[in-house]
């Protein structure tokens, strides 16, 4: 698990880095436009598409299902049921990616009521570019479930870089000609180059098998249904909170959904470094655990994932918090992006940045549920949370524009993430995981005085250098961005948190695993009343 979390990490971190490439060329050639938010409008129905056929969760519904006919010496079985699963599924896929081509201009004013009806009609325009490419998600999706079951990380771990790859040359090769339309037919060129046709030579090199089979009697292809109806029918916050921002947004002033889905990627960076990338590479073994009825060791290697992930996703939310305005414009501010839209995307990205460790945390303990086959809680926790803010979202964004739907994001994730580990501890060890909790606040709290530190340091800094330069933002970045971890480390020992006691520059903080298939990410706590198995998704 080690590895692969490490190979799933550089595999984000590279794809970061396209993804910043991407958008830098989107806006170094369009700024923030009434243009480049159609196009990220455009994503939306085909998102929902992915959503509704549970494609963003194949792994999580298929890896188990396909890992236990491994464990029994039932291949062929798992083969037939891959089989039956890609056929059934992927007909259902064609039909809606074919009706929502049909009737893209009625659904964009559905999702982003508040564009105007010549940029209504771009954003079809770009939808329909971008929806077969759900098709290429759904298969490669599969192919990589058979992938993670056979622990075989390498491929898959490159489908993000190709994928962003593609949309980066889309843009540099037609850009110029056809607008925004060259960023969408990159899109589809990525995702049937990255996930797909080399996820089915990696598939292939498993061993699979697959035959087109049409048959809705098959018990894999049942228990992959019941797995995907809850996240099929639940509108979980995890999912709908980045649909808000694009409804919300579409009635402030043009180039808002531009600074929001800029300031979201830049958040995302360490939530895909840390978060999904542990959560990625822990989840077979986890599901391993739960399979062989051991919640107690499912727990400690979730928490002790958790732990690590938290720790460090704090600090990069104190760095990303007080340097949001210097990291905005060392990325972006070029070519048609201007001042302004640094600014605001700064100031989306500042409320962000104090979800990070709770979008990293959800990934995590979610798959301690979909490890136990629970799909229903965390998408019913997920709706509740949306529910719940729903009204934030609306009053935030009457009040603070941007910056209120950034933090009714945050405010959202807070009660999912929270909601979701108090449930799942309860399931698995209750009142023994209770001062596991206190682990966490200490390294909120140091994360809090880090950047309260932070920002001292920079206003200091600000004697010698601009943030409004490119040169001097760089410098502030690095600066600043040193002290704000120094501050946090000093902070996390001072408030004696454990996990921060047991880092040692040179060594890792994972030990070998216990067995070929029981891994145990972290060295067991010293004895006190603080220590408690845990874990994470």
């Amino acid at each position: 698990m080690r590895r692969a979390a490490a190979l799933m990490m550089a595999s984000v971190f590279l794809s970061r880095i396209l993804g910043y490439a991407r958008d830098a060329v989107i806006a170094y050639q369009h700024g923030a436009t009434p243009e480049t938010d159609a196009y990220f409008a455009a994503f939306t129905i085909p998102d929902f598409l992915n959503y509704l056929l549970a494609g963003g969760a194949l792994s999580i519904t298929f890896i188990p299902i396909f890992a236990r006919t491994i464990a029994e010496g039932r291949e062929e079985d798992g083969y037939r049921s891959f089989s039956a699963i890609v056929t059934v599924m992927g007909i259902a896929m064609l039909f809606f990616v074919i009706l929502c081509e049909l009737l893209a201009e009625r659904l964009i004013p559905l999702i982003a009521p508040g564009f105007p009806p010549d940029q209504i009609r771009l954003a079809a325009r770009l939808t329909r570019i971008v929806l077969p490419a759900q098709l290429f998600f759904y298969l490669g999706g599969l192919l990589m479930a058979v992938q993670y079951a056979r622990n075989r990380f390498l491929l898959p771990a490159t489908a993000p870089l190709v994928y962003n790859a593609g949309i980066i040359l889309g843009g540099l090769l037609l850009g110029k000609t056809v607008g925004m339309a060259g960023f969408a037919w990159g899109v589809l060129a990525g995702s049937f180059a990255g996930n797909f046709a080399i996820q089915a030579v990696g598939a292939r090199r498993t061993g699979l098998v697959f035959s087109p089979r049409f048959d809705l009697s098959d018990p894999g292809l049942k228990e992959f249904v019941r797995l995907s109806i809850p996240i099929m029918l639940g509108f979980s916050l995890v999912v709908v909170d980045e649909w808000m921002t694009r409804v919300f947004g579409s009635f402030l002033l043009a180039g808002a959904i531009t600074w929001l889905n800029n300031a979201r990627r830049l958040m995302q960076v360490p939530v895909g470094i840390f978060g999904q990338a542990s959560g990625v590479a822990s989840y077979p073994f986890l599901s391993a655990l739960a399979a062989r009825g051991e919640t107690g060791a499912m727990w400690e290697t979730l928490s002790a994932t958790l732990r690590w992930v938290v720790f460090v996703s704090c600090a990069a939310a104190a760095v990303t918090g007080v340097l949001s305005r210097e990291i905005v414009l060392a990325v972006f501010q070029r070519g048609a992006f201007t001042i302004e839209d640094t600014l605001q995307t700064a100031a989306a990205l500042a409320f962000f940045s104090a979800g990070i460790p709770l979008w990293c945390a959800q990934t995590i303990v979610a798959r301690g549920f979909f490890a136990l086959k629970d799909t229903w809680t965390p998408t019913l926790v997920g709706t509740g949370a949306w529910l719940v803010t729903l009204p934030a979202y609306y009053w935030l964004t009457q009040r603070m524009g941007v910056k209120g739907l950034a933090l009714a994001s945050t405010i959202g994730i807070f009660l999912y993430a929270v909601a979701l580990f108090g449930i799942l501890m309860g399931r698995t060890v209750g009142r023994k995981g209770v001062p596991e909790i206190g682990e966490y606040l200490k390294m909120a709290v140091a994360g809090a005085v880090a950047a309260a530190g932070g920002t001292y340091v920079l206003d200091l800094l600000s004697r010698w250098t601009s943030w409004e330069t490119l040169p001097g933002a760089l410098t502030r970045v690095a600066a600043g961005g040193a002290a704000v971890a120094l501050l946090y480390y000093l902070g996390a020992l001072l408030l004696r948190s454990r996990t921060a006691r047991r880092i040692r520059w040179g060594k890792e903080l994972f030990r070998p695993p216990r067995g070929p298939d029981v891994p145990e990410p972290v060295e067991p706590p010293a004895p006190g009343p603080g220590d408690t198995p845990a874990t994470g998704a």
